[in-house]
């Protein structure tokens, strides 16, 4: 009995989904993806957008640039949270670079600059389709701490009290205010106390720069 030959086995191509508020830069992102072989299933400007389209199409590369509508923490937390996670490439303004241990924390398999080169993102790219963590070069010092301010060996105890990392630390879980008063029986306004005299010694303007300066200062793992 003759067996019948369906011809060579179909090999499917990576796929990658693109995010940044700039379609200039989407643009120029999806090119490098694509002269390296993989195929740009979508692109999006908006951050919630993107969780919907990498929870869908289930690509191999996810890169994000600045979205438009959350902050990038955000971002990298709900694509972290799917089953595979998707090989994840965030590429930072160079005012957040500080932002950069957090991210990797949190799940991002490369972090790179989005004033970057088409050449070394393209190496970015292929590192992160590799499982090989990626940081680009201009940001080691920042990854490594190397912050303006005094060494942490030298001003921990002044830097935070006690308590104030305590509340850090509830933060870091995603607690809210009232889940954080809760916890360590002290009042809302006593919380809100706290995290203004955290946001003020991190120079920090919100709960997501607060957790990347302590991340890239060694208060938080």
């Amino acid at each position: 009995m003759a067996i019948e030959d369906d011809g060579p086995e179909e090999i499917l191509a990576e796929t990658a989904v693109v995010a940044d508020e700039m379609a200039l830069v989407r643009a120029g992102i999806a090119g490098v993806l694509e002269a390296r072989g993989l195929e740009v299933v979508a692109q999006t400007r908006s951050g919630r957008e993107l969780v919907s389209l990498v929870t869908m199409d289930r690509p191999d590369v996810v890169v994000v640039g600045a979205p438009a509508d959350l902050p990038v923490a955000d971002v990298v937390e709900r694509l972290a949270k799917l089953k595979p996670v998707p090989a994840l490439l965030v590429l930072l303004p160079p005012a957040h670079d500080h932002e950069g241990r957090y991210l990797l924390a949190l799940g991002a398999r490369g972090i790179g600059l989005r004033s970057v080169e088409p050449d070394e993102l393209g190496t970015a790219i292929d590192a992160v389709r590799k499982g090989i963590q990626y940081v680009a070069s201009g940001l080691h010092a920042a990854l490594a701490g190397a912050v303006k301010l005094p060494p942490l060996a030298d001003r921990q105890e002044e830097l935070l009290s006690a308590r104030e990392r305590e509340v850090l630390v509830l933060l870091a879980e995603g607690r809210t205010n009232r889940e954080i008063a809760s916890a360590l029986s002290v009042t809302l306004a006593t919380v809100k106390s706290h995290l203004v005299r955290i946001y003020s010694k991190l120079e920090a303007s919100n709960r997501n720069e607060a957790l990347g300066r302590a991340v890239a200062l060694g208060i938080l793992a």
